[in-house]
């Protein structure tokens, strides 16, 4: 049974509201932050950076550099960036609007997808489901690697749709190529959600009679992929996965070893910040319809492009999953990707079973889904004047992912160790937290081009002493660490976010500015005021030998004074 015309406006049309609102409320949140708010987003920045100053050096060799400078990270992120760093120059705003553009394109083909199996109906619910994701607006509205990596997932699922019929892909190989292609370019774990759903493909609509000749498509859609994808891959593929599998044993996104506990807990966050609460419940509900009467009852019937979309939806995440599961980081933006076709299933059966149709479960759904959407838009229409929390150890709630972060402004570090004769200072500091990180505290130098990454010994550069997780503190290997830097720096009152372990990193801080005041290698300390909320005082120091000629620092107040853009 297909929905009416008008059914199927009105729920278009209240898709896009959604969509507009998180838009508006995004954009605001995006200007509130000049700085990174955490320290992958802060190496993105630098990267970035770098590739600005590359492309006004003129140089097609460093140009070219981009495409495999990055042993753990493919490039389409810096990519997608590098039009529009060469029109407008560098500014964070400009990079997290590709993002969150890469976010709409990918809401766009969902859609797409979606009506072709089922309806403009479900093809709402499909878009919804997505687009109210917490993790997945967190993820879209930082400059980050998951604005292609969703895109090249949502393509992927569309182009496909040809394989799904009687003509086997023999219209949109190219397409389908171009859409492995940039997932290949965007993260090494594209490779885990298209090969079920390749499976799912094949299984269900594998051509008659199987041959050569008719797989040929997808042997043509692989191997134009290959081809784009190759001079990355090939160059740094084994030390990215055996980056990977260092990242996936890091606890401090964890919620403990492998365990029936653990997984609960993991389960509830993914209720809780993958998905929200509200879109959650209208997921089950939608489940629990569909089992009613497509298994008990059997009411319903699947067409064949149904039943291929419910079990991509099943299968997609299900390696993202048992790999998450089975080590110690737990952190939900990895599994983003598997919501896309988690969420075409969802608008699919909520069609097929005609449950969508029912004007009380319209009423439901619109309930629920407004419901998410304030949980969303509140800390940005009314934000806190102090730091909050996020609220879980692996992500945000669903009203955590857009509060206002703590912003720090290092550009009075960089005058430090310019009064100090120092262009490429040896830094090392005490401490973590979103603001305070290696990637944060050399933006500076990236801004003015002074480092950049492909600068090997800067790429070591700051020096983090300590974290938590290396076990009890030896003063005596930190101190003997300390005096081959020219800089050193902690932040004695600082916590920092305690979901994420913080507070522990920070817990000698204090103790670290007394031992320095007393080494008599070193000058200090050099107090810098650091935040836009309560302001954090920042202890540096200096080696004791240098020349340094000092000027009064005034506060750093990130919100008030963002870097100016840099411009071609």
């Amino acid at each position: 049974m297909e929905d009416s015309g008008t059914e199927g406006r009105s729920w278009f049309f209240f898709a896009s509201a959604v969509v507009f609102l998180i838009v508006v409320a995004a954009t605001r949140w995006i200007f509130a932050h000049p700085y990174g708010i955490h320290w992958d987003e802060a190496y993105y920045f630098n990267e970035a950076l770098t590739d600005t100053h590359k492309l006004h050096s003129g140089s097609l060799r460093q140009l070219g550099s981009i495409l495999i400078d990055d042993p753990f990270r493919p490039p389409a992120y810096r990519l997608f960036a590098l039009p529009f760093l060469a029109l407008f120059g560098f500014h964070t705003v400009t990079t997290r609007f590709v993002t969150l553009a890469c976010w709409l394109a990918t809401a766009a083909f969902l859609y797409l997808t979606s009506r072709r199996i089922a309806s403009p109906a479900a093809a709402a619910i499909a878009v919804l489901v997505f687009c109210l994701a917490p993790e997945v607006l967190s993820a879209s509205t930082f400059f980050s690697t998951e604005g292609p990596f969703l895109l090249a997932v949502s393509a992927t699922l569309y182009f496909l749709l040809d394989y799904w019929g009687e003509e086997w892909g023999r219209q949109g190989w190219i397409c389908l190529g171009l859409a492995f292609a940039l997932g290949l370019l965007s993260k090494i774990t594209f490779v885990l959600i298209a090969f079920p759903i390749l499976a799912v493909t094949f299984i269900l609509h594998r051509p008659k009679p199987l041959s050569v000749q008719a797989l040929m498509p997808l042997f043509k859609s692989s191997a134009l992929a290959f081809v784009i994808a190759a001079p990355w891959w090939l160059k740094n593929i084994v030390r990215a996965v055996q980056y990977s599998g260092m990242s996936r044993q890091q606890p401090r996104e964890s919620f403990g070893a492998p365990s029936l506990l653990t997984w609960a807990k993991w389960l509830g966050s993914v209720a809780m910040g993958l998905l929200g609460p509200a879109i959650t419940i209208l997921i089950c509900l939608v489940v629990i319809v569909a089992v009613r009467r497509i298994v008990i009852k059997k009411e319903t019937v699947l067409k064949p492009l149904h039943r291929t979309a419910v079990w991509a939806g099943v299968c997609a995440g299900l390696p993202l999953v048992v790999l998450q599961l089975s080590g110690m980081n737990h952190n939900l933006r990895y599994l983003t990707p598997a919501v896309i076709p988690l969420a075409m299933a969802i608008g699919v059966l909520s069609d097929a079973t005609g449950w969508i149709r029912s004007r009380s479960a319209a009423a439901i759904a619109g309930t629920l889904i407004f419901a998410q959407l304030l949980m969303i838009v509140s800390p940005v229409a009314f934000p806190k004047p102090y730091p909050v929390d996020p609220g879980l150890v692996n992500g945000g709630l669903p009203w955590g992912i857009w509060v206002r972060f703590e912003q720090w402004d290092w550009r009075p570090l960089r005058n430090v160790a310019s009064s100090c004769g120092l262009q490429q200072p040896k830094i090392s500091f005490l401490g973590m937290g979103r603001p305070l990180n290696p990637p944060q505290i050399e933006y500076p130098w990236f801004v003015d081009g002074t480092v950049s990454s492909d600068a090997g010994l800067w790429r070591s550069q700051p020096v983090w002493l300590w974290r938590y997780e290396e076990g009890r503190l030896d003063w005596q290997d930190l101190m003997s660490k300390s005096d081959q830097s020219d800089i050193v720096l902690t932040a004695p009152g600082f916590i920092g976010q305690v979901s994420d372990k913080q507070d522990l990193d920070n817990r000698y801080n204090r103790e670290f500015v007394e031992r320095l005041a007393a080494d008599p290698l070193f000058r200090g300390p050099i107090r810098l005021k650091m935040g836009r909320f309560e302001p954090i005082e920042v202890a540096v120091f200096v080696k004791s030998t240098l020349p340094c000629h000092f000027a009064e620092e005034p506060p750093s107040r990130g919100s008030e004074e963002p870097i100016a853009a840099v411009r071609p």
